[in-house]
């Protein structure tokens, strides 16, 4: 388009340039003269060259639009109205938030552009014998459009036309699409308008539906509390929003009765065995004593009557245990504290007098958890230990947290130890085939299986090798 214009305005000027008889001044002024009755954009430079073989560019001008260009006639305009000057504020607003818009997705997509757009510089000498154009980069989105083109007469160059301008890429995308910009800007606040009323109508209610499922569990009145979980607002909804959560309500409410009646049938169980379990107990106590047939049968009698009285407390205290660890909130613990009070119990209370207990506890470890049930993991292997290191033996405790933050407790004894064959069943319930278990007394085989329990609930794990002392040992890993 630049080359259509240098033609026509050197079509224009080419009959004063090669007129001979009138001066280089006067060609000038005339040149001037037509040049500034047609329009040109405010943007584009026109200036007329005389040829100057050597010179290049820096020769005589007969004219030059930068400078001779006429000033603009004195317009008027009318303020606007008090009552429209908001209105224009927004409108002049709304303009520079789109022009940030576009500017900054131009910022990224003009690298791209460049790669199709720039062109190698103008050779000044060729644009005597052919027409060049250039394109190069100016500042941000504006591209600087040159063009020279050799005015000739009679295949002889008599002058030159240049011509520049400042293209606006942004400018000229928003002129051309402005309606496409409106359409996609109200598609856009269409689609806002929407997500708002989806995110108040599906997104708020699964937050709040979040929330109540999302509330601790106190033991005070689990039933009350996974009931609680319904919300009114969304009960009468008919849309999928509303069977989730009446599903969601039919699902607690079934948990609710569940636990509840597990917990009712556990502790009727235990009280009704546990009476007659004790008359059987003071029944034989009172033969004891006295001149009966076969005392050692009576003294039978009340040992599996003991036995069976432990298993029932222990069968109460896994249900109790599982309770806890479902609604008890944990709460931070030193386990270095936990840990020696219980070794120091067992060291005064000379519980195996001939057993020697050593320890090795790192201080302060601080973590996350039920302090009571984490004490009933170790009390149980150390009871575990006494009982396959009798009568005389040793038992090794000890605690480390490690750079990955892993606590690690480790219970070993030097007692008869596991074969590799019952590792994966003595952590199963009521099992007791351990070598050496003939020698344990009224031994449930829940002891350990509860220890598994509490240390899966904060979230770690327990295993169980060989000891370099020749017995078990326990390694318990909590992250």
């Amino acid at each position: 388009m630049q080359n259509f214009y240098s033609e026509y305005y050197g079509n224009l000027v080419e009959p004063f340039i090669t007129d001979k008889d009138i001066s280089e001044f006067e060609k000038s002024v005339r040149i001037k003269e037509i040049l500034s009755k047609k329009l040109l954009s405010k943007t584009t430079r026109l200036v007329v060259y005389r040829e100057d073989l050597g010179v290049g560019l820096q020769s005589f001008k007969y004219y030059d639009s930068s400078v001779d260009r006429p000033v603009s006639a004195i317009t008027t305009k009318f303020l606007p109205a008090l009552s429209t000057s908001s209105r224009r504020n927004y409108e002049l607003n709304l303009e520079k938030f789109s022009d940030k818009i576009l500017s900054g997705i131009f910022k990224y997509y003009k690298p791209i552009i460049d790669q199709r757009a720039i062109t190698a510089p103008i050779h000044e000498k060729k644009a005597r014998y052919v027409p060049q154009q250039e394109v190069r980069n100016g500042r941000f989105d504006i591209y600087n459009i040159r063009s020279l083109v050799p005015i000739k007469k009679s295949r002889l160059t008599v002058g030159m036309i240049e011509i520049s301008e400042q293209f606006s890429l942004k400018d000229a995308y928003t002129e051309r699409n402005a309606a496409r910009v409106n359409l996609l800007g109200g598609i856009s606040l269409i689609t806002l308008v929407l997500g708002v009323a989806l995110s108040f109508s599906i997104a708020m209610p699964l937050r709040r539906l979040s929330k109540r499922l999302n509330k601790k569990l106190t033991p005070a009145d689990i039933t009350h509390q996974l009931e609680s979980v319904r919300l009114k607002g969304l009960k009468r909804r008919k849309d999928e929003i509303g069977q989730l959560h009446n599903n969601l309500i039919k699902l607690t409410s079934q948990v609710a009765h569940l636990f509840n009646d597990k917990e009712k049938f556990t502790s009727e169980v235990s009280h009704e065995l546990k009476n007659p379990i004790a008359s059987i107990i003071a029944y034989t106590e009172s033969f004891e004593g006295q001149d009966v047939k076969d005392p050692a049968m009576v003294h039978k009698i009340k040992l599996q009557a003991i036995r069976m009285s432990k298993l029932v407390t222990e069968i109460s205290d896994a249900a109790i245990v599982d309770h806890d660890l479902v609604t008890q909130r944990r709460e931070k613990l030193n386990l270095s504290i936990v840990v020696n009070d219980i070794i120091t119990h067992y060291v005064d209370s000379k519980e195996g007098v001939n057993v020697v207990i050593t320890s090795d506890i790192q201080s302060k470890i601080m973590m996350m958890g039920l302090p009571e049930r984490l004490g009933q993991v170790l009390v149980n292997l150390l009871d575990n230990a006494f009982s396959f290191t009798q009568p005389a033996g040793e038992i090794r405790v000890t605690l480390s947290k490690n750079w990955r933050k892993h606590v690690t407790l480790t219970v070993e004894d030097s007692g008869p130890g596991v074969e590799p064959e019952f590792r994966s069943l003595i952590f199963e319930r009521f099992y007791t085939s351990r070598k050496g278990s003939s020698v344990v007394k009224n031994a449930s085989g829940l002891g350990l299986h509860i220890c598994q329990q509490i240390i899966e609930a904060h979230s770690g794990s327990i295993i169980v090798g060989t000891s370099d002392l020749g017995g078990a040992k326990f390694v318990v890993k909590i992250k």
